[in-house]
């Protein structure tokens, strides 16, 4: 089969394709034929050495997939051949077959394409657990969304309007994205490129700043948001991509007068029994309509660098898909 193989980490030039034998499904594994593969910023980290992983390369890359099931492992009773899902994989996405842990397995709903369907296991889930194991925001509380047009920032905005909080605040870079989040239901759209964006959040707030930042992009907006935080706020940070500092004397007196709470969010070490109450719902929501999934940047599996350059330049909106 044809794959991606990853076989160092000095960026984008370390991804070749490869030709390699397709994986067996071990007793508790299904074998997929891949019809999706999601692109992630943790794997563009990956490629470049900032996401480390308990392999060594040269490997498959891909966190996950969407497709249909081809074999089942013999302990498998919880799938047929012929089933629709998506996932996380064991064997590598980027692929065109790829093994995934049946107890993971996530039923594709109907009337969702493969593409829509790999936005689920990482971006999805990562949101509404975000969301409802993490953050906790209240009715009473306004909810700052970082890189809102993302992958997971468009689920973001989605998944805390539905929890009606009195205010979503969408930060994104251009007129479209802003356009978008708004039409999902963001109250107030900023352009964080805009000097007085932290202004605008002030206005927005009456003065009180906000109390939940969702914090994805880290750097200079990442600093200028923990400053926004209103007193007993909480700031969440995951996925950060420029995280250079330490916590410093100033943030931590921040920390302490005014009452507030710096926490971590890493998807993939939550606890699986808790990320698996999240699944239902969330399909729920992406079957009534409540939630749309976007999924419109696709390239072909052997076009992977040019997939991952257009998401580094951060010029996509939503999920950037392979699609084999």
């Amino acid at each position: 089969m044809k794959a991606i193989q990853l076989t160092g980490y000095n960026g984008f030039d370390s991804m070749q394709v490869v030709a390699v034998e397709k994986p067996k499904p071990a007793a508790n594994e299904v074998l997929l034929e891949v019809k999706a593969a999601g692109v992630n910023f943790a794997e563009l980290e990956l490629t470049k050495g900032r996401y480390r992983i308990p392999k060594e390369p040269p490997f498959i890359m891909g966190f996950e997939a969407a497709g249909v099931v081809v074999e089942l492992g013999a302990r498998v009773k919880n799938l047929r051949v012929g089933d629709r899902i998506t996932s996380l994989v064991s064997s590598g996405g980027y692929a065109e077959y790829a093994t995934a842990d049946a107890s993971v397995a996530i039923p594709i709903p109907e009337g969702l394409s493969f593409n829509e369907a790999v936005t689920i296991p990482v971006q999805g889930l990562s949101a509404y657990a975000l969301l409802k194991l993490a953050a906790k925001p209240q009715t009473s509380e306004t909810v700052l969304v970082q890189a809102a047009a993302g992958g997971v920032g468009l689920y973001l905005v989605q998944l805390a309007r539905i929890m009606d909080v009195t205010s979503v605040i969408a930060l994104a870079s251009s007129k479209e994205k802003l356009d978008l989040v708004s039409s999902l239901g963001a109250d107030v759209a900023i352009n964080y490129t805009n000097d007085q964006w932290t202004d605008q959040v002030l206005e927005a707030t009456e003065g009180k700043g906000v109390d939940v930042v969702l914090e994805a992009a880290s750097g200079k907006i990442g600093e200028e948001s923990f400053k926004l935080l209103a007193p007993f706020g909480r700031m969440i940070v995951f996925g950060a991509r420029n995280v250079h500092d330490t916590i410093s004397p100033t943030k931590v007196r921040q920390l302490i007068y005014k009452n507030q709470m710096l926490m971590g969010f890493n998807f993939p070490s939550w606890r699986p029994d808790e990320v698996a109450e999240c699944v239902t719902p969330l399909l729920r929501l992406i079957s009534e309509g409540k939630v749309k999934v976007f999924a419109t940047n696709l390239f072909p599996l052997t076009e992977v660098k040019r997939a991952f350059e257009a998401l580094e330049s951060r010029r996509t909106i939503g999920k950037v898909v392979l699609a084999t």
